[in-house]
């Protein structure tokens, strides 16, 4: 289910550029608790934008090249610094409205308040306010990263890999609430991995689906838990994020269908739920010193 509110197309129409001679290109991964978004213009509007309507949300907005931009927050001017791989983060009730005096590109991140209220509980945190300016630009490298890892994501977003997606959104929530949000109302709770029955429920349905189809919420719902608290709980259960846990299933039936069967690498990759043989052979030689080839020789030496 895509989220409902202020991105992608409906954000790139408030622009004053998007009905010029040069097209604002909009890249977006939508789902229920999280999108992701890639503005890129190459051209220069002198215009300010249509103001945003009031939305329930935070955005986090990563600069992918130096681009000097002002913005009015509910008509109040707030200067942003320019340099590339910084973050500014902005609270969509706020009436908002930007100038960009260059060329664009930049990472759009929306989260619902709904869902950072509800992750927020589940740290122990009360209350959504702020601890920085509104649209102050700051570098962090734990964003700049994550918002990385999402770009080939936004290349081709019907490839994209759900539990990877929701793994890193859950992680860039996690750091936006712990680094943030205000913490003077914060309460200790124990931190507890999933019951046998939920960690049975996940394994099966990940090992079900190798070639990541299954999204991370309704493995979560059959758990009876938000995707939020399944990916931790998950995590601590098992040692490693859903997302990885799964490629290390991939390559251990990769292991054996090398060492048990004559069947070509390429058909492997498709039998493991890779998307081609290239992806096979990075992951697999990553997780195991050589690439499938080789492994295979040596196994039969």
């Amino acid at each position: 289910m895509a989220v409902e509110g202020l991105f992608g197309d409906r954000l790139a129409k408030l622009l004053p550029v998007a009905n010029g001679p040069i097209p604002v290109l909009v890249k977006s991964i939508r789902r229920s608790d999280f999108a992701a978004v890639r503005l890129t213009y190459d051209g220069v509007s002198a215009e300010r934008s249509e103001p945003s309507p009031p939305d329930e949300a935070f955005a986090l907005c990563l600069r992918l090249k130096h681009q000097r931009v002002e913005i009015w927050y509910d008509g109040r001017l707030a200067t942003k610094r320019p340099f590339k791989h910084e973050t500014s983060i902005h609270d969509l009730r706020s009436e908002i409205e930007v100038r960009f005096n260059d060329p664009f590109d930049f990472l759009y991140l929306y989260f619902p308040r709904s869902v950072l209220a509800e992750l927020a509980d589940q740290e122990g945190v009360t209350g959504l306010d702020l601890a920085v300016a509104q649209g102050k630009s700051f570098a962090d490298p734990i964003i700049a990263h994550l918002g990385a890892c999402l770009l080939p994501a936004l290349d081709d977003p019907h490839q994209a890999n759900d539990l990877f997606v929701g793994s890193v959104a859950t992680a860039l929530q996690s750091h936006f609430l712990a680094h943030y949000v205000g913490k003077p109302h914060i309460v200790q709770s124990p931190r507890s991995g999933l019951t046998e029955r939920q960690l049975r429920i996940a394994k099966q349905a990940i090992c079900a689906n190798l070639d990541g189809s299954v999204r991370l919420m309704s493995i979560a719902q059959e758990c009876g838990l938000s995707a939020s608290h399944f990916a931790r709980a998950f995590a601590i259960s098992v040692g490693t994020p859903p997302h990885q846990w799964l490629l290390d299933q991939r390559v251990d039936l990769a292991r054996q269908l090398l060492g048990e069967s004559a069947l070509p690498i390429a058909e492997i990759a498709i039998q493991c739920g890779f998307s081609d043989q290239s992806h096979f052979t990075r992951v697999f030689a990553a997780k195991t010193g050589m690439p499938p080839g080789r492994w295979r020789r040596v196994r039969k030496l």
